[in-house]
């Protein structure tokens, strides 16, 4: 039996969506003297041949964030230079867990949904070694730029998924790699206190893409796409402020693998209070 394999698809030049297996996005943005990976997808199959299918240039792991479906992966890539926010040491995806029980339960669940029918063969796609790796990262700060060689990457803080969560600006290409900042669906995990700070935090991350849209054109994302409209930023944008100021209320709701409060505006979907 012939097992599944990630699917790449060209984007722009130099640029190829990584798709590993309709469960999550990962991209390769190459140089004329190097090549960034941009998350590392979950950890199934081998992310590491997908890429050198495509690049045969020294390799940079930029990472978006380290919810564990983005950078599962990188037990290929430990031989290769990683940068990141400091603020993402250390953290996952809520209680999922990490390694291999992680990538268990996300197969079980995510490709219930987004793959019926082939539960089976995905699993089997799970290494037999230990994927949750320790690995030496740099650190990112937000405006530094990453130089590929006649292409560089600027790196823009957006918290809110994530504490430590990062954009990466093509201006060469227009093109933003969003990760799970802005996607067809984003979760903001609840907040123990019940507030609604994490939503303050994340609208003003919207409105500081915003204020840069003129130098892009598209939003690579962490999932589905492989490529969305920037008007995303802007359905995102009034529906966190409805939810701040009362306009916009959502409702609990369980839809697939998702459990939480959510509300939607045109094209966005916020999870603001999610459990799972």
């Amino acid at each position: 039996m012939k097992m599944p394999e990630h699917t790449a698809h060209r984007i722009c030049s130099g640029t190829w969506q990584i798709s590993e297996f309709n469960l999550v996005n990962f991209f390769l943005a190459e140089g004329d003297d190097k090549a960034a990976v941009i998350d590392t997808g979950c950890g199934l199959g081998n992310a590491r041949s997908a890429v050198m299918r495509l690049t045969d240039k020294p390799l940079s792991v930029l990472l978006t964030h380290t919810h564990f479906d983005h950078m599962g992966g990188i037990y290929r890539f430990t031989d290769c230079p990683v940068f990141m926010k400091s603020d993402e040491e250390g953290r996952h995806t809520f209680s999922l867990g990490t390694g291999k029980p992680f990538l268990k339960y996300y197969v079980e669940t995510r490709a219930a949904v987004l793959m019926k029918g082939m539960e089976a063969e995905i699993l089997s796609l799970i290494p037999e070694e230990e994927t949750d790796v320790p690995f030496s990262f740099s650190e990112l700060d937000d405006g530094e730029i990453i130089d590929l060689g006649g292409r560089t990457l600027e790196c823009i803080a957006v918290p809110g998924h994530t504490a430590g969560s990062m954009c990466f600006l093509d201006r060469k290409e227009r093109l933003l790699f969003s990760g799970d900042c802005v996607n067809r669906s984003v979760i903001l995990p609840r907040q123990q206190d019940g507030s609604m700070r994490i939503v303050e935090q994340y609208h003003d991350s919207l409105m500081k893409l915003m204020n840069r849209e003129k130098e892009f054109e598209a939003l690579a994302i962490g999932h589905n796409g492989p490529l969305e409209d920037k008007s995303l930023i802007r359905d995102y944008i009034t529906l966190s402020e409805g939810l701040l100021d009362g306009s916009i209320r959502g409702e609990y709701m369980e839809k697939g693998f998702r459990k939480g409060e959510a509300a939607s505006y045109g094209n966005a979907e916020l999870w603001y209070h999610c459990d799972q």
